[in-house]
Order: structure tokens, then C-alpha cells, then sequence
């Protein structure tokens, strides 16, 4: 099954009210960037080189929020990077943890 497909069949599944309680919760959330900036662990922030919800350069935004995270920009990959192109996700989520561990 495609990724269109199984998304489609949870947004189904799970009915219009669903949607619109998330989207207004979504609406609603607070903004985080001053808890961002005070992030005091390594982070790894991933998106998708062609993700039509939130941009690179939004994504660039919350890495540059938080002072010791990353970025990976993940290669064929849209909102949903998991179902899209698994192998590269897993490939970075290796990647940040072989760095070594530095407690700050």
C-alpha cells in the first residue's frame, strides 16, 4: 500500500471530528521557542527535502532554536518521514547516536 492510500485510510477511519479537534488544538498550542532555546540536550531535528506542511527552512528555524541539535533533511521524503523513506530515518537516527554523548 501506498503512503496516499494508508493515509487516507487512518484520516477515514478516524472521521472528520477527529481532524478538526486536532486542527484546533493545533491553532491553539502555545508557541516553544524560549523552552527551545533552553534545550540543554543534543537533539536531532529530521524533515523532509519536499514536506508541503512545514518547510527545510522552518526546520532550519527550530534547529537553530535549540543550541545543540542537528538537522537532517531527509532525501525522497515528505511530512510523513517514517512511511516515506524509512531507511534514510533509521540511517540518521545511527548517525546522531554513534556521536559521542556530551552532557552540557
Amino acid at each position: 500500500m501506498d503512503v496516499m492510500s494508508l493515509m487516507t485510510d487512518m484520516a477515514t477511519a478516524l472521521g472528520v471530528d477527529v481532524y478538526v479537534r486536532q486542527s484546533r488544538a493545533m491553532e491553539r498550542r502555545k508557541d516553544q521557542q524560549d523552552i527551545m532555546r533552553r534545550i540543554k540536550q543534543p537533539a536531532l531535528v529530521m524533515c523532509g527535502d519536499y514536506n508541503g506542511q512545514h518547510s527545510v527552512r522552518r526546520h532550519e528555524f527550530l534547529a537553530e532554536l535549540i543550541p545543540y541539535a542537528q538537522l537532517e533533511v531527509i532525501p525522497n521524503a515528505g511530512h510523513i518521514l517514517t512511511l516515506e523513506n524509512p531507511d534514510a530515518v533509521t540511517d540518521a537516527i545511527r548517525r546522531r547516536m554513534r556521536q559521542p554523548l556530551v552532557l552540557r
